[in-house]
């Protein structure tokens, strides 16, 4: 093999193997996100991304001596163009549940009303850019969340922030989720729905 074909072949596989752990990572990070746009005092046009999840997913409820339920609401907040973290922000959010498909659609039809309201967003300490509501799930459902606030960009502005989406698996997520927002996170599930078999396995007295 001569030397050009030998670098066409290695920047080929560099760029297989980045295309593996790009997709490898979508999968693992269940997160979704909305792009916002804004003008500069000056008027130039400018981008932020809010990517908005559950930390650690896949989610499960809380149970007693299985799980502690501990997934807080975070949200990762950069500049779409660099990707440079925004570090400061005011942050609330609403949160929303509903115990199933029929409770869901029944808020479709009389309309979305929060569980709590004007919940704290914090930022993670040593980590800028990222942010937490905490939060013990403590039942299964479809988890929504609306979070309003500004962001600081780069000490030029505060950028308004409204992002609304609920979890992925809910039976019209388009009903309830901003028009712009991307991708999802996961519903959460009972800790007893990932086991395996799912039911006591009956042995032949042979084995």
């Amino acid at each position: 093999m001569n030397t050009n074909k030998t670098q066409l072949f290695l920047v080929a596989s560099i760029a297989s193997v980045m295309v593996l752990a790009g997709a490898a990572s979508e999968q693992a990070f269940a997160h979704g996100g909305q792009v916002i746009g804004f003008n500069l005092p000056n008027g130039e046009h400018r981008l932020i991304t809010v990517i908005m999840g559950h930390n650690s997913e896949p989610t499960a409820a809380q149970e007693p001596g299985k799980h502690d339920g501990k997934h807080p609401m975070e949200l990762f907040i950069s500049d779409t163009r660099t990707g440079l973290d925004l570090a400061e922000a005011d942050l609330t959010v609403d949160k929303y549940y509903y115990k199933n498909d029929k409770a869901f659609n029944k808020a479709v039809d009389k309309g979305f009303k929060p569980l709590e309201k004007d919940v704290a967003v914090g930022a993670v300490h040593g980590d800028p850019g990222h942010y937490f509501a905490r939060q013990i799930l403590a039942e299964p459902g479809i988890y929504g969340y609306h979070v309003t606030g500004t962001v600081n960009y780069f000490g030029v502005m505060d950028v308004p922030i409204d992002v609304k989406a609920i979890c992925r698996d809910a039976p019209d997520p388009s009903a309830f989720n901003n028009p712009s927002w991307f991708g999802g996170f996961g519903c959460t599930a009972d800790i007893d729905d990932g086991k395996f078999p799912g039911k006591k396995v009956k042995h032949d007295k042979d084995d």
